[in-house]
């Protein structure tokens, strides 16, 4: 975004300096429009070339200590190794806010409903675990696969 941004500041610019000055040798309104056009199909090709996030689908390790080794989530359901090793469903799964619920044997009250939030670049995920009024816990994920 900040390059398209660039782009399209670099291409006014051209346009309104071409625009500026008395003998009349600087662009024409059509070559600043081709070096706009150019910037911006160079700056949309280089955006497009990121690699695409897999969403949520994938296996992420805890970054910070927690008793969870693991979550694996496949479409709608999850599964979690470690000292807390349960099954698991995520709802909302296509929304900005997906809630993983975690159906454990002996329940963990501390780690047993939490939202989701995925970095846009889809390299990390924080579970931030429902819990008392000030809130619950937070568990930091990266990108295991």
């Amino acid at each position: 975004m900040r390059l398209a941004l660039t782009a399209a500041v670099l291409g006014l610019s051209a346009g309104v300096l071409s625009g500026c000055g008395g003998d009349g040798g600087g662009q024409d309104a059509s070559q600043a429009t081709t070096i706009t056009a150019t910037t911006t199909t160079a700056a949309t090709s280089e955006a497009s070339a990121k690699p695409e996030a897999k969403g949520l689908d994938g296996t992420w390790k805890p970054i910070n200590d927690s008793p969870i080794a693991t979550l694996t989530v496949t479409g709608t359901t999850a599964q979690t190794t470690g000292e807390l090793a349960c099954p698991g469903t995520i709802t909302d799964a296509d929304s900005a806010k997906p809630v993983l619920t975690l159906d454990c044997p002996t329940p963990n009250e501390d780690r047993k409903r939490g939202t989701l939030e995925l970095k846009p670049d889809g390299s990390a995920l924080v579970v931030t675990w429902d819990g008392p009024a000030w809130g619950g816990l937070i568990d930091s994920l990266k990108r295991a696969d």
